[in-house]
């Protein structure tokens, strides 16, 4: 072999040493530098956050397609308008504000953990960032009303809360729908079981039921006085109901009879808005029968307009009575 062959070999086996030294002493990829996690489902979400999953599995959100009372009411979701909040692809995806795309899998999850928590881009959305577990982005709009708004302004939740003090004085939806508590690791977080109309405590906690005597008449009070929104608000189905009995000496007791009803019509009904703005108050004047020694009073919530007292459907929020003698 010539010179010049032999200085070209040992070039090349020079280069190819030189390039296999730098191949094995170069870093891998950091964590900082690997893709993010992509989530499908909300039970992806489980492993890490197993607290904040058991209570939104127990919620309506999570119940939202499969309650059987929503599917009479949409028909079985022929009603595809409903879909699109009752199973809903991610906010983000159409943007805050406006209106959701329904989506075609998992029913069993309804409003799910993706449904707020995907942003626009496929990433996991969070109050803070981080490179741990899910690797979530900041989110800001994760507590701001215009998350709610999304679904729950189909009603208009959201401007009957505009219209209230409440807007005024900073108190938003989740003040009350998700306030904060204290996780088992002492962390604080906002609870997600979403409470609404379903728990007797938050029902209660709306409103505020009074009767008196004045002048011959039986005064029954009615006020929002403790939600931000319309009582009732959301589905027009929604309605509360006013109801009076009097009994006379002898302990005999006339029918119940509805004096008042809180609710918004579905668009084919004849008849006004009598929901309840936050804030206010409705009062009833009442004429007893003149062998009435008492009245008794009750108010009760009703998750459709057709529901009875004895029915599932109800819910029984006051009662009270009146002495007449």
């Amino acid at each position: 072999m010539n010179a010049p062959a032999r200085s070209a070999l040992g070039l090349l086996l020079l280069s190819a040493v030189g390039g296999l030294f730098l191949t094995l002493s170069r870093p891998g990829p950091s964590s900082a530098d690997a893709a993010p996690p992509r989530f499908t489902s909300s039970t992806e979400c489980r492993a890490c956050h197993e607290e904040l999953f058991d209570e939104w599995d127990a919620s309506h959100h999570r119940l939202a397609y499969e309650n059987p009372e929503v599917r009479r009411l949409s028909d079985d979701f022929r009603n595809k308008e409903c879909q699109a909040c009752h199973l809903p692809r991610p906010i983000a995806e159409t943007g805050l504000l406006n209106r959701t795309l329904p989506r075609f899998t998992r029913p069993s999850e309804g409003v799910d953990c993706l449904t707020c928590h995907l942003d626009g881009s496929g990433r996991i959305a969070g109050l803070r960032a981080s490179d741990q577990g899910c690797a979530p982005v900041a989110n800001a709009d994760l507590l701001s009303v215009r998350g709610c708004e999304t679904c729950h302004n189909q009603h208009k939740t959201t401007d009957q809360w505009r219209a209230s003090s409440y807007a005024r004085d900073g108190i938003t939806c989740n003040a009350c729908h998700m306030p904060q508590v204290t996780r088992a690791d002492g962390s604080l977080g906002r609870k997600h079981v979403f409470e609404g109309c379903h728990e007797l405590d938050m029902l209660r906690s709306a409103a505020t039921f009074r009767a008196r005597r004045e002048a011959g008449e039986v005064v029954v009070e009615t006020t929002n006085s403790g939600a931000g929104h319309n009582f009732p608000t959301e589905e027009r189905h929604r309605a509360v109901d006013v109801l009076v009995r009097f009994v006379d000496a002898a302990g005999q007791a006339s029918a119940w009879e509805r004096v008042w009803r809180f609710r918004q019509p579905y668009r084919d009904e004849p008849g006004e808005n009598t929901q309840l703005p936050a804030g206010e108050t409705h009062v009833d004047r009442l004429t007893p029968p003149p062998d009435a020694v008492r009245a008794e009073l009750r108010l009760w919530y009703r998750l459709n307009p057709y529901a009875t007292d004895e029915d599932e459907a109800s819910t029984l929020l006051f009662e009270t009575e009146v002495a007449l003698e």
